[in-house]
């Protein structure tokens, strides 16, 4: 059986949530990013990065990159974790070019990347994040409502509230793939 790595930078919480899931379901190790070493991810098969989107950025990617050589014929998998609705193929789309733009060609054609949908707690954030979502909240309630998505209406219904929108599903398709059984899934 392939021993798998899934190491996750979770600042709220829920990425971690999801990487426990993974760990559980695919009997892997995990851990959190801030305490991997290169030496660690020499003994495992499959290599799963879990990140919240913080901004639209992705923390973790540093850890391809810094170790191509000895990740480079492993099964690398990047699961970002937000608020956007991962049903909608913009999001995702535009997901996937935010961790493309961070990691070199050659890299990204060794990552399969999926996303889940994560939550927020108004009361845990930051005063820099507390500050980004007042912003965004603003900038969306001064826009007529034939302009505002489904997905904004939940944002500002939810906007200093607690939401989430995790769902242990969300994991099948890293599963899948992880057991070989899905190397073409999207």
């Amino acid at each position: 059986m392939a021993k798998v790595l899934i190491m996750y930078y979770s600042k709220y919480g829920t990425t971690k949530k999801y990487a426990e899931w993974l760990a559980s379901e695919l009997d892997g190790t995990i851990c959190d990013i801030k305490k991997i070493k290169q030496e660690n991810l020499a003994v495992y098969d499959t290599i799963i990065l879990g990140s919240g989107l913080y901004a639209g950025n992705v923390r973790g990617l540093d850890i391809f990159v810094n170790n191509y050589e000895t990740i480079k014929n492993k099964k690398l998998i990047v699961f970002t974790c937000g608020l956007a609705d991962v049903t909608v193929k913009d999001n995702i789309e535009e997901i996937r070019k935010k961790v493309e733009a961070k990691i070199p060609e050659r890299i990204q054609r060794l990552i399969k990347i999926f996303n889940v949908r994560g939550g927020i707690d108004y009361k845990k954030l930051t005063l820099t994040h507390r500050f980004m979502m007042w912003i965004l909240n603003k900038a969306l309630t001064h826009k007529p409502s034939s302009e505002v998505s489904q997905e904004n209406t939940e944002f500002m219904d939810a906007y200093g509230k607690t939401a989430d929108f995790m769902n242990k599903d969300y994991i099948a398709g890293i599963v899948t793939y992880c057991s070989g059984q899905g190397d073409n899934v999207d």
